[in-house]
């Protein structure tokens, strides 16, 4: 039976989102749940500590691969996919080899080895084994192979929420950090079984030939992807250095409320979007604008519904449910609305920078938004109030992702008048 939508059978595109959505959904629905219960069990402190844990696991899994798990997906075939996969697990490796040896030498001039230490170590491990999500994802997403993606997210969550549960009361202060490696690790062996594992064997000759035919990942997206996950990731870590570990885990939480309707669009979408904006440059331009212009516009109003839910029911059900140690929830939830907002607009289809080879673009935005939330928490910080950094950096961050989201636009527009001009 074919899967139909309006009494039309559903397209190849359609069809992948579909599976991805299904996935996405219940994975979000039942780790929002999650969260909650676990905020409440842990507290703000300990939701502070794995906001630096995720922070830094985020940016390694960055560096760990060049970014060039993006050029698994626009491989010329299996056998330079398949090449580049294994290169990049085994360059993970030896960094993550790398980090550990720096944080072991300078453990040395650190007097006293403290809960920091452990929570740095323990994210490079978890970078580890993001970086290797990331490769086969991506593996997955160039053979058009959306199903087991779909199903990690589910697991992911299950395992995640599950193994933070099971272990509170023997590590109520990193307990979820524990848990959330044990879940990854968990789902990286998954993917390798469903991946079939990978070889060590690689072809240098191949290698050095996807590499120079996409040197500019490396030099506009590399430190692109890198300031972005910088920008972002730094707010938790100098959070802590500039206000409390509590006021830390607040944002943290507030960000992942607000985010997670976001994430299930993005997640959703873009891996597919990426394929098929890289069809249509090829193959019919002219339907890039139309079919940008069409998700854009349907991710702001899911985006909208969902946030103003958040910020009533929501927010009212969560005050209910948490004591006094989450008293900013409310206002950092608030005020942080526009910066999710915005960057829903762009987030689920901002793999077009890549696809219209305008990496250059993506490097100065995320130049921009370092600046941006570094100079909030500064001026936050001098004023001693975090209400500050936290308006700065929603505002003018939101504002750059709605001039990003323009410009693209202006842009794919033009490409469908030039072909439209072309075809008549």
């Amino acid at each position: 039976m074919k899967l139909k939508l309006y009494n039309k059978p559903l397209s190849f595109f359609q069809k992948n989102i579909l599976i991805l959505f299904k996935g996405t959904v219940i994975s979000q629905l039942i780790g929002l749940i999650g969260s909650l219960v676990l905020a409440k069990i842990y507290g703000a402190e300990a939701y502070g500590a794995f906001g630096i844990f995720v922070s830094i696991s985020a940016v390694l899994a960055i560096i760990n691969t060049l970014q060039l798990n993006h050029a698994i997906i626009i491989a010329k075939n299996q056998h330079e996919s398949k090449n580049l996969v294994n290169a990049l697990f085994m360059l993970a490796l030896i960094l993550t080899f790398f980090w550990c040896l720096f944080l072991g030498l300078s453990s040395i001039f650190v007097e006293e080895v403290n809960s920091k230490f452990n929570i740095i170590l323990l994210a490079i491990f978890g970078g580890l084994f993001y970086t290797y999500i990331n490769i086969l994802e991506s593996d997955f997403t160039f053979s058009k192979n959306f199903k087991p993606i779909a199903n990690a997210k589910v697991l992911t969550t299950v395992f995640n929420i599950g193994f933070q549960l099971l272990i509170y009361n023997k590590f109520k202060f990193l307990g979820l950090i524990y848990g959330n490696l044990i879940a990854i690790i968990v789902i990286t062996l998954y993917y390798f079984i469903v991946n079939n594992g990978f070889t060590i064997k690689i072809n240098l000759t191949l290698l050095k030939q996807s590499i120079t035919n996409n040197r500019s990942i490396i030099k506009y997206i590399l430190p692109s992807s890198l300031l972005n996950s910088t920008s972002i990731n730094l707010i938790p870590i100098l959070l802590v250095a500039f206000f409390s570990l509590k006021e830390s885990g607040e944002y943290f939480l507030s960000i992942k409320i607000l985010a997670a309707p976001l994430f299930l669009i993005s997640s959703s979408v873009s891996k597919v979007y990426y394929q098929k904006s890289a069809e249509l440059l090829i193959n019919a331009k002219e339907k890039l604008y139309d079919l940008t212009k069409k998700l854009t516009t349907l991710n702001f109003f899911i985006m909208f519904t969902f946030i103003v839910l958040i910020n009533t029911i929501g927010i009212t059900l969560l005050e209910y449910l948490f004591n006094k140690n989450w008293e900013n929830l409310r206002i950092f939830t608030l005020i942080l609305s526009f910066l999710i907002i915005a960057k829903s607009l762009f987030n689920p289809i901002s793999n077009i920078i890549i696809v219209l080879n305008k990496n250059y673009i993506s490097l100065l935005f995320n130049s921009y938004l370092l600046v941006v939330n570094i100079t909030a928490l500064v001026i936050g910080n001098a004023f001693s109030n975090i209400i500050i950094s936290i308006s700065l950096l929603s505002f003018f961050g939101g504002l750059g992702y709605v001039f990003l989201l323009i410009y693209f636009l202006k842009k794919l527009k033009k490409l469908k008048n030039d072909a439209t001009e072309n075809i008549t």
